[in-house]
């Protein structure tokens, strides 16, 4: 099971909508239609490097960092909104380096 990570940016009238470990990009005119494009298109994307064999090629395929850092500044925005409401669980995810 994957874990994949979505930012979706009003752009104009369109949502776009973007797989940040793939590099896979959707829209739609609502965020619940980029939603569900974006599923879509990812859905279509892992079955197609499967099918030819290119995993080790295109997964990963990581966004661009400023990507990566518009989704977990926002991420900590809500986060920090939570804590301060005082409706916060933690649950620690360790990641060891070196």
């Amino acid at each position: 099971m994957l874990d994949l990570h979505i930012l979706i940016e009003r752009e104009g009238d369109l949502y776009s909508a973007l797989c940040l470990e793939l590099n896979v990009a959707s829209q739609g005119r609502t965020i619940k239609e980029a939603e569900r494009n974006i599923r879509e298109a990812v859905s279509l994307y892992l079955e197609d490097v499967y099918k030819s064999d290119d995993q080790k090629d295109f997964i990963p395929r990581s966004a661009p960092v400023q990507e990566w850092l518009k989704y977990f500044r926002k991420e900590a925005e809500g986060l920090s909104a939570e804590i301060k409401k005082g409706r916060i669980k933690a649950r620690l995810k360790e990641v060891v380096v070196g």
